[in-house]
């Protein structure tokens, strides 16, 4: 028969019962020389015993007031030194108080000194009694309990209240324990022991929250290690930097050159710029170029030559064109923006090399215009456009994007529809497209009002059944000469060829008893063998 091995769990599990055996070993083995023996003073000479741990307090007290009448000191170090001056012994005594508390003071820091992010603070009185032996003497220094000692000592210990209702605890490194906050810092973040509390506690923290965090805990850790500033010296080798790296690059070239991310928040730093500008010092250089920043070697020098217009490039360009042909009446900015990303991508205003979006379409003043309000409101609009002044009638004057945007949509409407539609009709229609349209915002009353403000986009009429009908606005004389298209341009009738005209015969004599007009373009299929284009027509 094979050997038989144990599992790593049943080896574990032996492990703890040895331990928890030898424990209760000690303790009964105390216990019986506590019986046996007693509590015993271990003030010099005395060596009394007894049964009761509160009975020993009070007899060392009765020692420490015996002390005190006699002006004598009752530290070891001191060797039963008298005074015979009341003033010399209360001196004496504050010395000693004052080393135990830098004593005590050191111990706390040493204690969340070790765990880099932290301890909650009911978890720091655990760990201080693991660590040191014994409770935090917070009454040695005057205080009523351990919250009170943390939070009057900020030279010693950070006080984060957290939203959860906790209190963490952070170390303040003093310059002779500042190298060690530094090593401890660069380590894994541990979570063993008391600090997986704190753990569990910080990770359901928010980001807020935890940024805050970071900042006072990696106050001590800003310190770029040596291999990282050999990895980005070998990038400036393969010549990444030469001309200039966008900075937003640097973390997709780390990546892709060694294969990990390029972490350097856990170094303390807050932003990628001040990574580069603090933490790689000496071995490259932050360079503005138009309004990005650029990572360049060191010592880098551009040749100098005259400044030139920035040359917005031909896609941005025909992307702004076609969202004012959509457009004709202007749009806000941020609209434009928004839009634009929607359509075409983010529209990186910086890499333009521009302020703002303002200062972008000034640069194309063969596509667009820029109005500007009496209130500082900018609209955009296509190049060319007439704005005509309306009569204010004693009402606030509106930027022009706010009735434009109006007029864009009442437009793209109608020119949707076939024919004319009753205004109560259109409005609820509208509505259910754009959403709610809210009149105050035009100073309007009712839809009519709204109308009346853009005659070269709509136009009301009253019909016979006493509805008021809207539709399409036309210019004078445009009615027997052709149609506007989109932008405004009118497009003349033409006169059908004959060859559609007898092919649309063919249609007919076939279907002596009519043809609907939405199955005209199946049935002219049939007939005819190809589908008819009528916008070849002009229609």
């Amino acid at each position: 028969m094979g050997t038989v091995y144990k599992t790593h769990q049943q080896l574990e599990d032996e492990d703890t019962e040895r331990y928890l055996k030898k424990q209760a070993d000690i303790f009964e083995r105390r216990k019986a020389r506590r019986e046996a023996e007693g509590y015993k003073c271990t003030v010099e000479g005395c060596g009394q015993a007894f049964k009761e741990m509160l009975d020993l307090r009070s007899h060392i007290y009765d020692h420490q007031q015996e002390d005190k009448m006699r002006m004598k000191c009752n530290q070891a170090k001191c060797g039963g030194l008298k005074f015979n001056n009341r003033r010399a012994y209360n001196e004496h005594v504050e010395m000693h108080r004052a080393e135990a508390q830098v004593k005590i003071l050191s111990s706390i820091r040493s204690v969340l000194l070790y765990n880099k992010h932290g301890l909650l603070m009911e978890e720091f009185e655990r760990e201080f009694r693991s660590m040191i032996g014994k409770h935090v003497p917070y009454k040695v220094v005057g205080y009523n309990s351990a919250y009170d000692l943390v939070t009057n000592i900020p030279d010693v210990v950070q006080v984060t209240h957290l939203d959860g209702g906790q209190t963490l605890l952070l170390a303040v490194p003093d310059k002779s324990t500042e190298h060690i906050s530094k090593m401890i810092g660069n380590q894994r973040t541990n979570r063993e022991g008391f600090n997986y509390r704190t753990g569990e506690v910080l990770a359901r923290e928010g980001r807020n929250a935890l940024r805050k965090i970071e900042k006072v805990a990696d106050v001590k850790n800003r310190i770029v290690p040596q291999f990282m500033k050999k990895q980005v010296e070998q990038l400036k080798m393969i010549d990444v930097f030469e001309g200039g790296l966008d900075l937003p690059e640097l973390r997709e070239v780390y990546d892709q050159e060694f294969g990990y991310p390029l972490d350097f928040r856990c170094y303390g730093f807050y932003s990628l710029e001040d990574f580069v500008f603090h933490g790689l010092e000496g071995i490259v250089e932050l360079e503005v170029e138009g309004l990005r920043w650029k990572i360049v070697p060191r010592g880098f020098k551009r040749s100098a030559g005259a400044p030139q217009v920035q040359e917005i490039p031909r896609d941005v360009k025909n992307n702004f064109k076609k969202l004012l042909d959509e457009n004709p009446f202007g749009i806000s900015g941020p609209v434009l923006v928004r839009t634009y990303d929607g359509c075409f991508g983010q529209l990186n205003i910086r890499q333009q090399k521009c302020k703002d979006l303002v200062e972008l379409c000034f640069l194309i003043p063969d596509i667009c215009s820029v109005n500007k309000s009496h209130d500082d409101d900018f609209t955009i609009l296509p190049a060319g456009h007439r704005v005509e002044k309306v009569k204010s009638n004693g009402k606030k004057s509106l930027p022009l994007w706010v009735l434009g945007e109006v007029k864009n949509n009442i437009w793209k409407l109608l020119d949707s529809l076939s024919s004319d539609v009753a205004l109560t009709a259109f409005v609820k229609g509208y509505e259910g497209y754009y959403g709610y349209l809210n009149l105050e915002d035009l100073q309007c009353e009712d839809m009519m009002e709204v109308c009346r403000l853009m005659p070269d986009v709509c136009s009301i009429k009253l019909a016979e059944n006493g509805q008021f009908m809207i539709s399409p606005a036309k210019k004078p004389g445009y009615e027997d000469k052709g149609h506007m298209d989109r932008s405004g341009t009118l497009v003349p009738k033409e006169s059908l060829p004959e060859s559609c005209k007898m092919n649309i015969k063919r249609v007919l004599v076939k279907h002596p008893g009519g043809v609907k007009l939405s199955e005209f373009y199946n049935r002219y299929l049939e007939a005819v063998g190809r589908n008819m284009d009528a916008s070849k027509f002009g229609f």
